[in-house]
């Protein structure tokens, strides 16, 4: 195995979820030459009695081979779906399989020995997923303050108030910042959710049961209403009602064994709890209330204290893209600096990177996007290089930050990382977490890393897709995707100086410079409001609260906006009344003239003539066009018409 890069000391303890320990595989540009090529692993923490062969275009017998492995038994690693063969086919992931053995037998010599057959492309040793040790915040989330602020909250969810990371008004003294979250409130005022949209989380098992879930779990009406223990929709998988266990292969989902930390659970709520219920959080594409919410369908790859393999997780991304999901949450990712390009990803990790195609080709829905979104964590070691699956050129990879906009004290970063997003620090006080729901005894509870970042994007782009389908639009993967990474603020000017974070290990309070964070988190944090502005094609004018501010409309109108006749400014009292308007924009020099006194959002109309003075008439005219834009006022806007 691949020896990773030594850390640097930075923080280790407090984590809420640290990222999974693997080794690696291979990809095939060629086809190998020697038998040696042929296989692309080391021995190094693999499930004894385990290969992952892969099949040249002919078939293999694999019985015939039982002379030279004892005991040797061969499944395919993506059983047959009716369904979706064809395109299996296509992707050749119909020569997958997974080859069992005498586990006695080194697994070396086993794939020195198969690897002397002309019928087998490639060797891959089924690697082991170790899920590390995480740290739950165990004390009582109740016992706490009140909420002091006087923002509105737009659903009756209990616990929606504490969610600072959908919309921060700092009523968190001392540490929290106006602005550092995803803007969700003002996304809300267009869209909640679509149960079209279905995310699949690849995590630990979803507790379906949770109250404050169970209403959006994705639903396999086939097996619901089926015979137990028979694979009634034939896709494979036996009793697969709301997902699939990897870890024990079985239909039944697991979530409270003595090791399991409600990862699954608490991700599942980020993305689509049930919002509006009267229980507990809010999820971003939870819904009204009105069973109108995103789907959460549960890839289990994670139980107890047991470490899982890479051809559970590439089965877990397939059978999701087979089976509805739009939406592959991966909040786990690769130990980094195991691996350090690309090249050696797609070199060393065949399996992952063919069934993570497979997810991006297939797993679309007709009439709104050609492909799925493969969405992971950048890992949470303070390394200053994302990890691998998520550093890989075609994935999402999410970098975390505080609630005051800084880096996370916790988050890798670098080159490889797409985008940023809300993922707490609880070590400056519980509150300061991400809260979302669980399987303790208050149902929901505080957790923080770059795996609550993670579905903080996926639940933005679940978002998203609803409104794309509520205004009947329709992309390519790749224009949604490019939505989605530029649907953001810039994150870089607040990397300066350096803040104080609790070492556990010192038991004391240690500086963490912030400057090497700048350009090493994505683009900028996330704006779930923005997203939906693109996708629906309306630019968005940003104003400071409480000043009066000119603004040129060059972008929208052209260089010559200055000299245009503008006809009228429009805005309904709605509008007016939600942003404190109290009088009607104008211009004055070729500029919008507008002061909006209070925080939110609502749209304007300017119509003016291109082309003249008059619309035709006695004279020569010009052409009426008119604009939408979308007026967003927060506590703090940068100069450059962007958040500060």
């Amino acid at each position: 195995m691949k020896n990773p890069t030594a850390l640097p000391p930075r923080i280790w303890a407090g984590f809420v979820w640290l990222v999974l320990l693997m080794s690696c595989n291979q990809t095939e540009h060629n086809l190998p030459q020697t038998n040696a090529d042929k296989i692309i692993q080391t021995t190094d923490d693999v499930v004894p009695g385990h290969l992952l062969v892969k099949l040249t275009l002919g078939q293999i017998d694999f019985p015939q081979l039982t002379h030279a492995l004892p005991g040797l038994s061969a499944q395919r690693l993506f059983p047959n779906n009716a369904r979706t063969e064809k395109r299996t086919q296509l992707s050749g992931l119909d020569r997958w399989y997974l080859v069992s053995f005498d586990p006695t037998l080194p697994v070396e010599q086993a794939a020195n020995l198969l690897a002397q057959d002309k019928r087998i492309q490639l060797i891959e040793y089924d690697v082991v997923v170790k899920k590390i040790e995480a740290q739950r915040i165990d004390n009582n989330p109740q016992a706490r303050p009140a909420r002091m602020t006087q923002t509105p909250m737009p659903f009756n969810d209990p616990e929606l108030p504490y969610q600072w990371h959908y919309y921060n008004d700092a009523w968190l003294e001392g540490y929290a910042q106006v602005g550092a979250d995803i803007n969700l409130f003002e996304a809300w005022k267009y869209c909640t959710g679509d149960p079209r949209i279905v995310v699949a989380v690849v995590d630990e098992g979803v507790m379906h049961t949770h109250e404050d879930l169970a209403e959006n779990m994705w639903t396999n009406e086939s097996e619901a209403n089926g015979l137990p223990g028979v694979d009634d929709d034939h896709n494979g998988y036996i009793d697969d009602i709301h997902g699939f266990n990897f870890c024990d292969m079985t239909g039944t989902l697991s979530w409270d064994k003595p090791y399991d930390r409600s990862h699954g659970t608490h991700v599942a709520g980020t993305i689509a709890a049930v919002t509006n219920n009267g229980l507990h959080v809010a999820g971003i594409a939870g819904g009204s209330g009105k069973g109108d919410g995103c789907k959460i369908m549960s890839c289990q790859i994670f139980s107890d204290n047991k470490t899982t393999s890479a051809s559970n997780i590439v089965a877990a991304i397939k059978y999701a893209a087979d089976n509805g999901a739009v939406i592959a949450n991966n909040s786990w990712c690769f130990q980094s600096g195991g691996w350090t390009s690309d090249r050696d990803f797609e070199q060393y990790h065949a399996g992952y990177k063919e069934v993570m195609d497979y997810f991006r080709t297939y797993a679309g829905i007709d009439g709104l996007i050609d492909g799925g979104l493969v969405i992971f964590a950048a890992g949470n070691e303070s390394y200053p290089q994302p990890a691998y699956p998520g550093a890989y050129y075609s994935n999402i990879c999410v970098t975390a930050m505080a609630a005051d906009y800084s880096a996370a004290y916790y988050t890798n970063y670098g080159t490889g990382a797409n985008i940023c997003a809300p993922g707490g620090e609880t070590n400056q006080g519980t509150l300061y977490g991400i809260s979302s729901t669980s399987t303790s005894k208050w149902g929901y509870e505080y957790m923080q890393g770059t795996s609550m970042a993670c579905p903080h994007v996926s639940g933005c782009a679940a978002l998203g897709l609803s409104y794309a389908l509520q205004q009947g639009k329709s992309f390519t993967r790749e224009e949604f995707q490019n939505l989605l990474l530029t649907s953001v603020h810039d994150i870089n000017q607040y990397q300066t100086g350096s803040k104080k974070i609790f070492d556990y290990v010192a038991g004391a309070y240690v500086d963490i410079p912030l400057e090497p964070y700048i350009g090493q988190l994505g683009g900028g944090y996330i704006d779930a409001h923005r997203l939906l502005m693109q996708i629906d094609d309306t630019p968005c004018l940003y104003f400071h609260a409480g000043q009066e501010q000119e603004l040129s409309l060059d972008e929208f109108f052209g260089s010559g906006s200055s000299y245009l006749a503008y006809q009228q400014v429009s805005v309904d009292q709605a509008t007016q009344n939600t942003l404190g308007i109290l009088q009607q924009p104008f211009f004055r020099n070729g500029k919008l003239v507008i002061q909006c006194n209070q925080t939110g959002t609502g749209r304007i109309s300017v119509t003016a003539i291109v082309g003249g003075p008059t619309v035709g008439g006695d004279e020569m005219g010009g052409m009426l066009v008119e604009r939408s834009f979308e007026l967003v006022v927060r506590k703090k806007v940068a100069d450059n018409g962007g958040w500060l």
